[in-house]
């Protein structure tokens, strides 16, 4: 179902902003002389003696055909005036050749043509009528090479006009093709599928176990994380990536150690430099031997050697990456899942230190109260439902559940669930049968480890039942009702029953028949043109 709130007071503001942009014309139903060119001035006289016009609404698979022409007479010039709707985005036809047809068992009767548009969507072919008599009347749409033909069933042609059919009753609703195709609009026949029944489950996104890396120290010391990047839970990496560095322990000692025999090697080294320096003038004066001062420049030597050992020692440790540090690199593309050490922290060989997951084969975790094992009778995963709000269908995905039933816990009675969800198919690879368009479309980056997703499983086997696609179910008082075409610029708004939901569609109980046509996009904008309360006109 697709809830949406609209008062009455903002739409009718909307339609005090933009007149016509939902149907809300006064006086005229928009296809007045200013708007299709077939008005007929002001003579309201000749206007009510005027016969009403033919209107006739029919589809292929490709288009959508609303036209509508006045009765026509025996050898009286008909025109026509055809709106041409592509079901693909919905969109008016911007070009091609349009053929109106009165066709007799042997042939063509009378034949008229238009090629071009006068307006985006609209033909106005105009000829002379055929003989009196009944014809098969037929409509064709042509354009890049392509034929679409509608058959528009049996027209009788006569002197006299046919009786005025039924108005339709006060609770059809008018909204324009002109309007149709300025929003986001659809529509589909009311269907019979397989439906079963389905629940949501809140969970969590994971790598798969066999998609999954934990990457060990492969020496003792200390993990410096790379300074370059910032080393944390659901960060990106690729293959070869660094991650940080271990700065190896020496000989086991440990920092303090190392300090404190850098500061050792520091006093010493002083000490004999002071000592040189009490010496020397000594020597010169001949009161101390010189053999004595060469002893102390040797020993200032030896000083300084270990100094510059233990400061290397202790540098290593302190710069990652430094001489004789290890560099940590990924070994396959995916995003962190897990970073086990802290910066800096000292570490033993074979540590785990950072995991990462790829983001390609997924687990999807639910966890839920406990249910009667009964619950899940042939229970498979369907669709996740993302973050944003998109669903996201594993039709063709091949997504199954790896154990029969739910995992419970015997103390929390909490049920453990996984989802597995192999790859997508790479851009170039066909697709499965059945694989939704959503799924080749949806952003990868929404389905990755860590995310919270909400889980629709499919129970029982599936019954074939009246489905609609739930976005043509919309909520008006927090009641559902359902959008049906009459005819091309005509609805009617019913008030459903909905049974059970499955992927993308909704069970239908009663307030729609097989065979309707329903407004599957679009749905609210026609109820706030029967809030507008638009006056109807077709007098062209």
């Amino acid at each position: 179902m697709n809830p949406e709130r609209f008062t009455l007071a903002a739409a009718l503001a909307l339609c005090a902003l933009v007149p016509g942009a939902i149907g809300c014309h006064r006086g005229e139903h928009g296809h007045g002389h200013d708007d299709h060119g077939h008005g007929h001035g002001h003579d309201h006289e000749a206007e009510e003696n005027e016969p009403e016009p033919l209107s006739i609404t029919k589809w292929t698979d490709l288009h959508e055909l609303f036209v509508e022409f006045p009765p026509p007479a025996p050898g009286k010039p008909v025109p026509y005036h055809a709106h041409v709707t592509r079901l693909d985005g919905f969109q008016a036809a911007t070009e091609g050749t349009f053929h109106v047809r009165f066709k007799t068992p042997t042939g063509v009767a009378a034949e008229t043509s238009i090629q071009g548009v006068k307006r985006p969507g609209i033909f106005t072919p105009e000829g002379p009528a055929p003989a009196a008599g009944t014809y098969s009347l037929e409509m064709v749409y042509e354009h890049a090479g392509k034929t679409d033909v509608f058959d528009c069933g049996p027209i009788t042609v006569a002197d006299e006009p046919p009786p005025p059919e039924p108005e339709a009753g006060g609770g059809a609703i008018t909204f324009l093709k002109e309007s149709q195709w300025k929003i986001p609009f659809a529509t589909a026949w009311a269907e019979e599928r397989p439906i079963a029944k389905e629940i949501e489950i809140a969970a969590t996104v994971e790598p798969a176990a066999s998609d999954q890396l934990t990457i060990g120290a492969p020496t003792g010391g200390r993990f410096f994380h790379d300074p370059k990047r910032a080393l944390a839970e659901g960060l990106r990496v690729a293959k070869g990536d660094v991650l940080g560095a271990i700065a190896p322990t020496v000989a086991g000692d440990d920092y303090t150690r190392l300090q404190f025999a850098t500061e050792e090697s520091r006093l010493e080294k002083q000490q004999i430099e002071r000592e040189i320096a009490r010496i020397e003038p000594l020597v010169k004066d001949g009161l101390v031997p010189e053999r004595r001062l060469i002893e102390l420049r040797n020993q200032l030597d030896a000083a300084q050697a270990r100094l510059r050992s233990a400061q290397g020692r202790i540098g290593r440790v302190l710069s990652p990456g430094g001489m004789g540090g290890i560099t940590i690199k990924s070994t396959l593309d995916g995003i962190v899942s897990q970073v086990l050490v802290p910066n800096g922290e000292p570490v033993e060989a074979g540590a785990p230190l950072v995991r990462i997951g790829g983001t390609d084969h997924l687990w999807i975790r639910a966890r839920f109260v406990a249910r009667p094992a009964a619950t899940f009778d042939q229970a498979r995963p369907t669709a996740v439902r993302l973050p944003s709000g998109e669903r996201l269908d594993f039709e063709g995905r091949g997504a199954r559940f790896l154990s029969l039933l739910p995992v419970i816990d015997a103390g929390s009675r909490i049920a453990t669930w996984i989802a597995d969800v192999p790859p997508l198919p790479s851009a170039g690879a066909p697709a499965g049968e059945g694989t939704s368009t959503q799924t080749a479309s949806a952003p990868r980056d929404e389905l990755r480890p860590g995310a919270s997703v909400v889980l629709a499983v499919r129970l029982g086997a599936p019954r074939t039942a009246l489905a609609v696609p739930r976005a043509a179910v919309v909520e008006i008082d927090t009641r559902p009702y359902v959008f049906v075409q009459t005819e091309g610029e005509h609805f009617e708004k019913r008030r459903v029953t909905l049974g059970d939901a499955d992927g993308a569609f909704v069970e239908v109980r009663s307030g729609v028949a097989k065979g309707d046509r329903i407004v599957t996009r679009g749905g609210f904008d026609v109820h706030l043109a029967s809030l507008m309360g638009t006056v109807e006109s077709h007098r062209h």
